[in-house]
């Protein structure tokens, strides 16, 4: 099938004399931007939906381009087959990055408005990319919806931070700022692939959770709403504080690639390669934590201590959930004594002053544990994962679903082989099921399950694609599943959570606690 815009309102009749006409041997479904005209690169007769790949929404982010705000892609003279970069390119790996993927129905017609899933992967905000975990599994239950997979900037490109840096101009979290340019460019371009722009689920697990909770709380709040509802799973976020330290930071990796006193042109400069060699070996040397730093704008302060104090844009709907132990269940390396957790927590936070510290260890005691590491380990679990559900959850006025996962271990991640379980792939080689001309490799989704119960992950799967497509997880396939109540239903007064295992149950929200809302305070800061 072949859609084409009428219209080109943004930059009318010259732009269209300068894209390529429409004419392509390709069989495959054609979209036409008024920037860029795409072919669908693959396609699953059986389950019905094609993938437009590697589709770029801001320009490459390179040169002048490096560390600076996202900015809208150029006009493509030559047709987007989806070969622009391998199928699986990553921002860790390769600068020219900013690319999506959008996946739709095969039988869609012009006109149609249907709901948008945005996925943001996870890794640390370090690693990740936008074709680790793919949307087969869902369309086998329903193709009533439209997928959309992006990169961001990781590591250095992404994270550069620090007064030295942002007084020459370098853009501050340029990993949030292209997440927010993802958002805007399907809010602007999600109707020309059948989509509904106003409504949009952002879904995310760890990092890529804490990036749809960094859009909720940018600029204190004082910025549109980017999406209609959100399904957040285990995020994750360790708050490094202070600028001095960030200053630190960028000073040695500018020191060991060459450019004195952290010059950004000379920066700009040094080869990608070179750069992410030495910003690895600058992270282990110095114990850096290299995640989003409050910067006064974008990030106005964390999102955890934003929500606490009521600076957001965001009405929900939500789901929240997390893994019973996330990171609990191993030893810290390197806590050996008590002396050594606290030690620890200033490595973490180096703003922190010994009263907050004395606070946090009489809130999880020594007594409580039979190891330091142990001991640690749960501190951790709090403050770079579980805490942020419950500000999450009390922001939204404990309007939420909440759930927590048992499944196997139940370690970080283990919920997302289930969510992304599927007997579907695109395959050049499945010739009766799928017509491709995508080199993609479908990746294990990170920190997932060993085995996989079919049942349980289709179950669960249902609960998303329920919220997805009627805004509660209840509506659609009753029959098929436990219904699940919101935090507050039915008066509880401890706040309700379902939880996933063999079998599912409900069960008091073992989130709300003292040791949440220590972590939401911030007082680190």
């Amino acid at each position: 099938m072949h859609f084409s815009t009428a219209a080109l309102p943004l930059m009318g009749a010259a732009l269209a004399a300068a894209l390529p006409a429409v004419t392509t041997n390709s069989s495959m479904p054609t979209v036409r931007l008024d920037y860029s005209t795409i072919v669908a690169a693959a396609g699953n007769t059986t389950a019905g939906y094609v993938k437009y790949q590697n589709i770029r929404f801001a320009a490459v982010p390179t040169g002048d381009l490096r560390w600076a705000k996202p900015s809208w892609p150029p006009v493509e003279t030559e047709i987007n087959t989806g070969t622009l970069a391998a199928a699986d390119v990553d921002c860790a790996s390769a600068e020219d990055c900013l690319y999506l993927d959008v996946w739709a129905p095969s039988n869609i017609t012009a006109g149609s408005k249907l709901p948008v899933i945005v996925w943001t992967y996870g890794g640390g905000f370090t690693g990740g990319s936008k074709s680790e975990s793919t949307p087969e599994g869902l369309f086998d239950l329903s193709t009533d919806f439209i997928f959309v997979a992006y990169n961001y900037r990781l590591g250095i490109t992404g994270l550069g931070n620090g007064p030295r840096y942002a007084h020459q101009g370098g853009a501050t979290n340029a990993a949030l700022w292209d997440v927010q340019q993802a958002f805007e460019w399907t809010r602007k371009y999600i109707g020309e692939f059948g989509g509904n722009a106003e409504a949009i689920t952002a879904v995310g697990f760890s990092a890529g959770a804490s990036q749809v909770l960094f859009q909720m709380t940018r600029f204190a709040g004082h910025a549109e709403q980017l999406f209609a509802q959100a399904y957040v799973m285990s995020p994750g976020f360790v708050p490094g504080a202070g600028h001095h330290h960030a200053d630190q930071f960028w000073l040695n990796v500018s020191s060991a690639v060459g450019c004195v006193d952290g010059k950004l042109d000379c920066m700009r400069a040094v080869d990608f390669d070179t750069l992410t060699t030495a910003t690895t070996d600058t992270v282990s040397k110095y114990t850096y934590q290299f995640q989003p730093r409050v910067d006064g704008d974008i990030a106005a302060d964390t999102y955890e201590a934003q929500f606490y104090q009521g600076r957001f844009n965001f009405t929900g709907p939500m789901v929240v959930s997390h893994e019973l132990h996330e990171m609990n269940g191993m030893a810290y390396a390197g806590v050996n004594t008590t002396e050594d957790v606290a030690t620890y927590l200033r490595i973490f936070f180096p703003s922190i002053t010994d009263d907050v510290v004395e606070e946090a260890l009489a809130l999880y005691p020594g007594a409580d544990y039979t190891s330091p590491g142990l001991r640690f380990a749960d501190m951790k679990q709090s403050f770079d994962l579980t805490a942020h559900n419950l500000a999450a959850t009390n922001a939204m006025g404990n309007n939420t679903w909440n759930a927590r996962v048992d499944l196997g271990a139940a370690t970080h991640g283990t919920d997302q082989s289930y969510i992304w379980y599927s007997t579907y792939t695109l395959s050049t080689t499945s010739t009766n099921s799928t017509t491709s001309n995508s080199t993609m490799k479908r990746q294990a989704p990170v920190g997932g399950a060993t085995a996989v119960d079919a049942t349980v992950a289709v179950k669960m799967q249902k609960y998303l694609l329920s919220f997805v497509l009627t805004g509660n997880p209840n509506t659609q396939w009753p029959e098929d599943k436990l219904h699940w109540p919101k935090y507050m239903e039915g008066n509880s007064t401890d706040g309700t959570q379902i939880i996933f295992n063999t079998t599912f149950s409900t069960g008091a929200d073992d989130l709300a606690n003292e040791k949440s809302l220590f972590w939401n305070q911030v007082l680190w800061y």
